[in-house]
């Protein structure tokens, strides 16, 4: 009897010595093709850009969008900028990557900051549809600044944002605390250069 409880004793650390190691390999063997689903992933997303098509890379915006975003920011300077990612198009601002053809953005990282500069080159019709988004995200932030009374000047500047759309280009652009500037006479400039 206790030899029949020493062997299954064994074997069932046998069993699991073996289990442990099939876990081991089965996740060394998976990172390679997690490194080549990103690959692929970054190929399409390079792909999908050429073809005009939502962009979802981490990559974004064209050299038209680089110099808005950069005019913009000289009338909005925007402390401790972090840039807006695709991930942030779709979860922050609610829109649809279809809708999107490319973008690039900065926002203030810093607490109670609401800066942001936001270019979107909309995919064909989806301009007035983005601005209406833009409208419910900005409603959102001056709700969520409204909860806190040391963000007053954040909730202020928030509801002053500055949204404007065209069928090639939406603009969105909120001031930061720093700001000085008219933002509306900054994104009607760059209306009035960029957009058809």
């Amino acid at each position: 009897m206790m030899k029949r409880n020493f062997v299954l004793s064994l074997t069932a650390v046998i069993l699991c010595a073996a289990l442990l190691a099939g876990c081991g390999s089965s996740s060394s063997s998976s990172a390679p093709a997690a490194s080549s689903e990103a690959a692929s992933s970054g190929e399409a997303s390079s792909a999908a850009s050429t073809s005009g098509e939502a962009k979802t890379g981490s990559e974004n915006g064209s050299a038209d969008l680089d110099a808005i975003v950069s005019q913009l920011l000289e009338a909005n300077p925007i402390s401790n900028q972090f840039e807006i990612a695709a991930m942030n198009i779709e979860y922050d601002f609610g829109l649809a990557a279809d809708d999107v053809v490319s973008y690039k953005g900065v926002k203030s990282n810093d607490n109670g900051d609401a800066g942001l500069v936001l270019v979107i080159q909309p995919a064909e019709g989806k301009a007035d549809a983005i601005c209406q988004q833009l409208e419910t995200y900005k409603e959102d932030q001056v709700a969520f600044y409204g909860n806190y009374a040391e963000f007053a000047q954040a909730q202020t500047n928030v509801a002053d944002a500055v949204i404007s759309g065209r069928d090639n280009l939406v603009v969105m652009v909120i001031a930061s605390n720093e700001a000085t500037a008219d933002l509306n006479q900054a994104v009607d400039d760059v209306m009035s250069t960029y957009a058809q």
